[in-house]
């Protein structure tokens, strides 16, 4: 009967030890044959219940032969609660999984062992009752395993129910929640099994942070390689910077904060990005030896704790990724460089460069001019329009700046186009109709600094502004056209009240229109973008200048305490914190703030429509009537805007608290309190 026990132990039934239930079902335990005679029923019991652990034993060795590829050659049924696809096979194949199963191996050898034991004891006869071995020595000796080996099968269970969700890193959430438990023994065991699966984790984040590659035949890294996504008519947007890598945030463990995974994306990437974009021949491609055999150094050491910390985890990706960062500052960017390329963007995307915003609005005026709107214009092409945009350049500083070269006009596809409509780019329409962006053509290594996403909140910036500068050019020259016909038109001698009042009712509305305009134009340009961009443009040449002096190992030079040293991580976040003070301070940031401002230069567009076609003489009341309604939707509009940023200016509702730059805003606008009064009426 004891070697049937071991039998059973060893997960084989036999004819003491049967599967319960008996088929067709799915046997779930190993039981004694009910009319199996000269059995206490506590001894009964006591072998029922070793006879278990065969059975989950036999059940995770299925499992493990599974994943190996074996068949199953035994008679009995395949041992799972959930039938496993072949589909389900691959999805659970991978490294995590090896080192799972790896570990379960171990436990399941030691579980082997105590059962050659028992045999030998029984074979020796190493006892004290008569040489009968007792059933009890079997339950003390394979105590532990009563709660170890029914954990272990739950768990496989779970694993092969849900194959996708515990595939690759995945499985390190499973296993760090089992390993929450008071019973040391269990914890034990499952702490076995977590470090064997850190071991894999560590072997990507090292072969990832120390040398660039990214080792994941199976898929199972938290950072992906999206190459082959990428189409080539994308490739002008797409910076080499974000090309290559991105983090799929479903396999990021929950033990592993965003934080840290992002810091170990940003080191592997600009390693990688570095090594591949260098010519072999050109120095500093890589990391100096020294430094990677210490970031190598600091990894191992981690991999071989028993048990993670997390905050271990956090400090030596600290150390590598600042380490990585003061590297890639000094070795590929300069502040000479960056400092040149924001000023192109300055001068362009926010149109610092008066002349060439002026020549731009002048050469679309004359495009829109000449065609009509309705019919011919949806017909223009990306070629004419970086014509234009070369024609615009001539006689303006852009003429002779090399920079101006990488930019360039693109009308969107008709699937961008199908794209949700967001608050900042619903200006990119207002020129001709349909969606038109400026981008800009970046080169390396700048994409490591200027990322696709800042490209694209470059253009929206770039659409609002033009937009207003267009707004501004033509209320302008309807002021020159009110003052031309007054000069040469034709006067009335004896005009009457209503016919003065008629008269000067256009000058009134062109002006306070030309003054919303103006006030928006002049925040945006000097207490948003010249301020900001001074603020950056200082941050980065502090960096510049520690690292030139670091260079030079003037130890004597003395740095300023507001002189704080800063590298290319912390110049990347400014960058974008910057762009972010510029969204918001453009109001871009605020649908409602931007559709109002939408609607104003609309409306602003159609009353210079109806002045420029003025001749001078007394306006009728047709045309009166319709300048009239447009003037009092416009005192609409503005006074909701106005409404609107005080309220934001107290509450700071959608801005992360009271934006201070409204003040400035605000008080251009309302020096005089006369849009205080205005709105009120």
């Amino acid at each position: 009967m004891l070697h049937e026990l071991l039998l059973a132990l060893s997960g084989l039934s036999g004819e003491l030890f049967v599967p319960f239930p008996p088929q067709p079902e799915t046997a779930t335990t190993f039981k004694i044959p009910p009319d199996f005679p000269f059995l206490h029923e506590a001894e009964k019991t006591s072998l029922e219940r070793l006879a278990t652990l065969g059975f989950y034993y036999r059940r995770i060795v299925l499992f493990l032969d599974r994943q190996r590829g074996r068949k199953d050659c035994t008679v009995e049924p395949k041992p799972t609660v959930h039938s496993v696809t072949e589909e389900d096979t691959i999805l659970l194949r991978g490294s995590y999984i090896h080192a799972f199963c790896n570990a379960l191996n171990e436990i399941l050898a030691d579980f082997q062992k105590t059962i050659i034991e028992c045999e030998i004891k029984i074979l020796n006869k190493e006892d004290n009752m008569g040489g009968v071995v007792p059933v009890s020595q079997f339950v003390s000796a394979f105590g532990d395993y009563y709660i170890i080996l029914p954990h272990l099968h739950q768990l496989i269970i779970e694993i092969e129910k849900n194959p996708s969700t515990y595939f690759g890193s995945r499985i390190l959430n499973l296993i760090t929640d089992r390993c929450n438990t008071g019973v040391p023994e269990l914890r034990t065991i499952m702490l076995r099994v977590l470090q064997a699966c850190h071991e894999v984790m560590y072997k990507h984040i090292t072969s990832w942070m120390v040398y660039g590659h990214l080792q994941d035949p199976f898929g199972e890294f938290f950072i992906k390689d999206e190459t082959s996504k990428i189409h080539l008519k994308d490739q002008f947007n797409q910076t080499r910077w974000h090309r290559y890598f991105v983090i799929d945030e479903s396999f990021i463990p929950n033990h592993i904060p965003h934080d840290v995974a992002k810091s170990i994306l940003f080191v592997g990437r600009a390693i990688a990005t570095v090594r591949n974009a260098a010519k072999p021949h050109e120095k500093n491609n890589t990391l100096s030896n020294s430094l990677s055999s210490l970031h190598l150094q600091h990894l191992l050491q981690l991999s071989s704790r028993p048990i993670f910390r997390q905050i271990e985890l956090e400090n030596v990706v600290t150390i590598i990724r600042d380490n990585v960062a003061r590297w890639l500052w000094q070795v590929v960017l300069t502040g000479d460089k960056i400092v040149e390329c924001l000023e192109a963007f300055r001068n362009y995307f926010l149109l610092g460069q008066s002349d060439f915003a002026l020549s731009l609005v002048e050469q679309f005026e004359k495009l829109t001019t000449s065609r009509s709107m309705t019919s011919r214009i949806l017909m223009v092409r990306e070629q004419e329009l970086n014509s234009l945009l070369v024609r615009t350049s001539v006689g303006t500083s852009a003429e002779s700046d090399p920079a101006f070269e990488k930019f360039r006009f693109k009308l969107p596809t008709v699937i961008d186009q199908k794209t949700t409509t967001t608050p900042s780019n619903i200006f990119d329409s207002v020129i001709l109709g349909v969606p038109l962006r400026l981008e800009y053509d970046i080169g390396w290594p700048l994409d490591l600094f200027v990322t696709a996403e800042d490209l694209d909140k470059y253009g929206n910036i770039f659409s609002f502004l033009l937009s207003l500068r267009r707004t501004q050019f033509r209320l302008q020259k309807v002021w020159t056209h009110l003052a031309m016909i007054r000069k040469f038109g034709s006067v009335d001698n004896k005009p009457s009240d209503d016919k003065n009042y008629h008269t000067l009712m256009p000058w009134k509305i062109r002006a306070s229109m030309m003054f919303f305009v103006d006030c928006l134009w002049g925040h945006i340009q000097m207490d948003i973008i010249e301020s900001n961009f001074r603020t950056l443009v200082n941050r980065i040449n502090i960096s510049s200048t520690h690292y030139r002096r670091q260079r030079e190992n003037d130890e004597k030079t003395h740095i300023n305490e507001s002189e704080t040293f800063r590298d290319f991580e912390d110049i990347r976040i400014g960058h974008a914190t910057y762009l972010g003070d510029l969204l918001r301070g453009c109001l871009l940031e605020s649908r409602t703030c931007s559709e109002t401002i939408k609607m104003s230069l609309n409306i602003c567009d159609q009353v210079c429509g109806l002045l420029e076609r003025w001749n001078g003489g007394v306006i009728d009341d047709e045309k009166f009537s319709q300048i009239a309604q447009l003037d009092n939707e416009f005192r609409k509009q503005v006074s909701f805007l106005f409404r609107t940023l005080s309220g934001i200016n107290k509450t700071g509702d959608g801005f992360g608290g009271p934006p201070r730059h409204l003040d400035q805003l605000l008080l251009r606008m309302d020096y005089s309190k006369w849009f205080s009064v205005w709105s009120a009426q």
